[in-house]
């Protein structure tokens, strides 16, 4: 059997790929070791265009054609599946992702998609593989798909998570090509990749759309065994990798787990390989600080989002900026250096009315990067706008309070500034500004930017002048 595993993703402001798309891999890694008959597998990036696609359909002839894909990029994805349909209708489209969970209604209105799956898609795909002769008898007895059935939505029920990672197979890395791919945005070395170690995340932040969140069909965070875990780090060793990005929504959930993980890294000896994780300000504690340096770890990204606490209240982040400060204390004591995703202009509600971050918590944000970049606390910040996605408590309060509707997709042509309440454009141009040039010199002092990415870099360098270009005007 012939199957393309499809990457589809939308123009977003500075986010080139950096590498495959490991849930695809996963799925093909599934298949390939359940399967008792031969499967022949292609995988397609997201740079490709859609004559690539077409293209390869047409020369590989697959029986079914499966994409995942996330909110932003739904339009050109349903665009995409349409050409694919009208002009190879045997092919069996199935779709997956983070836009599924929410919108598989929607994408089987809105497009030529055969079957979506919703939620995890490692053994949902296998059984729909193995049935492909008898899929119309058998789809109705597959737990987490939806289709259409003479043109009435159905839904089957919710497949289970998964609870033992550790039994999943490591990615199918074999499919890719890594010159595909702009590496990792900072990096120490390269060739370099990313891996995932953890899914879930046992909090509920207002902007945050986790998957899990909106399955409710077993635990919100699930973890692989350290053993497990430095099995793989020795498979992408052995492939001649020399950084790793750990996937991880919070690599310390639990301080134990976190510590035992960089112990079986550091007790590989591979000190030409390096590593970077993301992890929340708490719980930190020096001796995982220690043990992250001993496995190799160079760089830490912390969800810093604000400095202001009532606005990281408002946000549910369950942190504090004393907090973040002690974190970044410890950890750039032992000679990691620290990222801040940070965001401009949060949204959240209290007593059932909007609320945002004011103008003034946002330059007090910048002030306080500034002073912990002094410190030797902070390396690198990134600025985004918080943006409605589907799927989070951000999208919910948004539709409520009217800053979208139903025909809303996120992506860069939402302008928060229009719901800003008391904030003029040049202020905002001016602030946004500012933060821009605040990522950029923390950048370049910091260095081990990735120059491959330079459509991205290009376009933010041009919002250190002017700001949001849609706001300029």
């Amino acid at each position: 059997m012939k199957i393309i595993l499809a990457d589809s993703h939308g123009p977003v402001m500075g986010k080139d790929q950096t590498s495959a798309s490991l849930s695809l891999l996963y799925i093909g890694a599934y298949l390939k070791e359940k399967a008792d008959f031969d499967i022949e597998l292609k995988y397609i990036p997201q740079a490709k265009s859609d004559q690539f696609h077409l293209d390869l359909i047409k020369e590989f002839k697959p029986q079914i054609y499966a994409v995942s894909f996330t909110s932003f990029s739904a339009q050109v994805t349903y665009e995409l599946v349409n050409k694919i349909k009208s002009l190879y209708p045997d092919v069996l489209v199935v779709c997956g992702g983070s836009h599924a969970i929410t919108g598989s209604k929607e994408i089987l209105t809105k497009s030529k998609v055969d079957i979506c799956v919703i939620g995890e898609g490692e053994q949902t795909f296998y059984e729909i593989v193995t049935n492909l002769d008898q899929l119309d008898s058998k789809k109705a007895g597959i737990d987490g798909i939806s289709y259409l059935e003479n043109g009435e939505y159905k839904k089957t029920k919710t497949r289970a998570l998964i609870d033992d990672l550790d039994t999943i197979p490591f990615p199918l890395r074999d499919l890719v090509n890594d010159n595909d791919f702009c590496g990792l945005t900072y990096s120490k070395a390269r060739p370099n990749t990313e891996m995932i170690v953890t899914r879930g995340c046992p909090l509920r932040c207002v902007f945050c759309a986790n998957p899990v969140f909106r399955l409710k069909n077993g635990p919100l965070y699930r973890a692989r065994s350290p053993q497990n875990i430095a099995e793989e780090v020795k498979q992408l060793y052995a492939l001649g990798y020399k950084e790793i990005y750990i996937h991880s929504d919070e690599l310390n959930v639990t301080l134990d787990w976190s510590i035992d993980v960089c112990k079986a890294i550091a007790e590989l000896g591979y000190r030409d390989l390096f590593f970077q994780c993301n992890m929340r300000v708490v719980p930190m504690s020096e001796e995982l600080a220690y043990w992250m340096k001993q496995a190799n770890f160079w760089l830490v990204r912390i969800g810093l989002e604000t400095t202001s606490d009532r606005v990281l209240t408002g946000i549910k982040k369950k942190m504090s900026f004393k907090k973040t400060e002690r974190a970044c204390k410890m950890l750039s004591e032992q000679g990691i250096k620290i990222f801040g995703f940070t965001m401009l202009f949060n949204y959240w509600e209290e007593n059932g009315e909007l609320q945002h971050e004011t103008i003034d918590e946002v330059n007090q944000t910048i002030k306080d990067v500034y002073k912990l970049w002094r410190k030797g606390y902070l390396h690198y910040t990134s600025r985004a706008f918080a943006c409605p996605v589907p799927g989070s408590e951000l999208y919910d309060i948004a539709l409520k309070h009217k800053m979208i509707d139903e025909n809303y997709y996120p992506g860069d042509t939402w302008n928060t500034f229009d719901y800003l309440k008391g904030v003029s454009k040049k202020d905002f141009n001016k602030v946004y500004a500012a933060a821009r040039r605040q990522q950029g010199i923390m950048a370049l002092t910091s260095g081990n930017f990735e120059w491959r990415n330079y459509r991205g870099i290009a376009r933010k360098a041009m919002t250190m002048i002017n700001g949001r270009p849609e706001n300029s005007k």
